[in-house]
């Protein structure tokens, strides 16, 4: 009786690190740069079933005055500021930036792409939000990262900041750019705001 459960699809699977290779060598690449391997500390690279992204330079932090309302339909572009960091980045207790990855990733489309935290920034109260990496989707990831602890948190930059897990099934209907919504933020550069 060791059949397969009804309704099983056996074209959707979670990608190994042999497939996403394959695809980050491919033209154009999944990843680039590409880390073949795992290094650093928090990690970056190639991993069993997913890639560890790192984290970039270019963050948006919001001025946090009392006055201000965050809109996502009509978001004041002018209560951000931009801070480029070297070494590490200091996130405030109970703080939220937007800040960018260090790889652009251009995504096939039949694959999609999950994002999750590293568990190292976890255990010191990290959240990491990132919506699901669409197929035909481009650009570096914009994260939403949050401290969620008393205490400030630091950021090392060009450091694992998330891991990402791809799964290949059919090709959709509509990829991120055809869709109705229109793509707004295909091959964005660094972080960004709502659109």
């Amino acid at each position: 009786m060791g059949g397969r459960a009804s309704g099983y699809d056996s074209r959707v699977s979670i990608l190994s690190d042999r497939e996403i290779a394959v695809l980050a060598r491919g033209n154009p690449p999944l990843i680039a740069p590409f880390v073949p391997r795992q290094e650093g500390k928090p990690s970056y690279g190639l991993g069993s079933f997913g890639y560890d992204i790192r984290l970039g330079s270019r963050f948006l932090v919001p001025l946090g005055r009392v006055d201000a309302l965050l809109d996502p339909v009509n978001l004041p572009q002018d209560q951000f500021r931009e801070v480029v960091a070297e070494e590490t980045f200091d996130l405030a207790p109970h703080a939220n930036v937007l800040a960018e990855s260090v790889e652009v990733l251009d995504m096939p489309d039949d694959v999609m792409g999950l994002v999750f935290g590293k568990s190292t920034y976890a255990r010191c109260g990290l959240i990491v939000n990132v919506t699901p990496l669409e197929p035909g989707w481009r650009g570096k990831l914009t994260l939403s990262l949050i401290n969620t602890s008393p205490l400030p948190l630091r950021l090392h930059i060009g450091q694992g900041i998330a891991q990402i897990v791809f799964t290949r099934g059919e090709r959709p209907a509509r990829t991120y750019g055809e869709k109705e919504a229109g793509g707004a933020y295909q091959d964005q550069r660094g972080p960004t705001l709502p659109r």
